[in-house]
């Protein structure tokens, strides 16, 4: 659809008249995309246009939370290898916005699109795709036929997004049911008068870095009951043989020690199912364990990462 100036009024007045939440989620879904698009007007009284309608669209949608955006034309419009930056950037904070409010069944059902969204975006907005889809992980139907799930998840040609996912479940996984509420820990430096109180810093979770920890919290961190879920979540989709098991096999030592006992239990089976037939004595499975192992520690008051 293509929208000029008269047109854009016209959709404002749309958006603006709508009563209810239905019809405020019809003109969305209709026009939302589209508008989007226009930001890449050469006319700047049609930019200026734009942002007005969506700084509008935003305070509707800040206390209607149950309106469903097009999140699927959305993601289309951010894969799309034309779009400029401003076109990307502002349909990403419309996927963020929308994609928690569909159905669990829908959000799974978008799982393969948004891990191809993943694809050589920044850093800021892979951690946001893969923060929207650890939730819905849990909820994923994997076909049973190999071939056919590869096709539809598409990561045995893309090494780098596979390692961008596990690095972020890695994460996830280590990352404690209280890690959102920040424990001041005292640290004295060598230097320092025997006995004297250190300064107060807030040190990371144990084999997390303080960047780690921020980008797998998020700007809304799941609840301890929400973070079992997606850690469960995590550990279906390891196991589903979409990913080498001996790169996986790190990712089940550290669940199996989940202080939530469904967390560990399930990685614990999948220890147990692949244990035969992963060589431990793999210096790649070496020196990541030795890796988390380090973790974040504090020596002499100094902090490593």
């Amino acid at each position: 659809m293509h929208l000029n100036s008269g047109l854009i009024e016209r959709v404002f007045l749309r958006i603006g008249s709508a009563e209810t939440d239905d019809q405020l989620q019809t003109a969305l879904a209709k026009f939302l995309t589209p508008v989007i698009l226009k930001l890449n007007s050469g006319d700047e009284a049609v930019r200026k246009k734009v942002m007005e309608l969506l700084v509008h669209i935003n305070k509707r949608l800040k206390s209607l939370n149950k309106v469903q955006l097009p999140v699927e034309s959305l993601i289309t419009q951010y894969l799309d290898p034309s779009a400029s930056s401003i076109i990307t950037n502002f349909s990403i904070i419309y996927i963020r916005m929308g994609y928690p409010r569909l159905e669990p069944a829908k959000q799974a059902e978008l799982v393969p699109l948004l891990i191809k969204c993943l694809d050589g975006k920044p850093n800021t907005q892979q951690d946001s795709i893969l923060h929207l889809m650890m939730p819905a992980l849990e909820h994923v139907k994997m076909p049973q036929d190999d071939k056919q799930k590869q096709q539809i998840f598409g990561l045995t040609e893309k090494p780098l997004i596979v390692k961008v996912m596990l690095d972020y479940m890695m994460d996830i996984l280590l990352l404690p049911y209280n890690a959102h509420i920040s424990t001041p820990t005292q640290t004295r430096p060598s230097t320092a008068p025997a006995g004297g109180p250190g300064p107060t810093t807030t040190l990371p979770p144990p084999g997390l870095s303080e960047y780690s920890k921020r980008r797998v919290l998020g700007d809304s961190p799941l609840n301890p009951e929400a973070l079992e879920k997606a850690k469960i979540g995590v550990l279906k989709f390891l196991g589903s043989g979409l990913i080498e098991e001996k790169m996986v096999v790190c990712h089940y030592v550290i669940a199996s020690s989940d202080t939530r006992h469904s967390v560990a239990t399930a990685a614990d089976l999948e220890l147990k199912r692949i244990t035969g037939s992963v060589d431990w004595n793999s210096l790649d499975i070496l020196n990541k364990l030795y890796t988390i192992f380090q973790g974040t520690i504090d020596i002499k008051g100094k902090v490593s990462q």
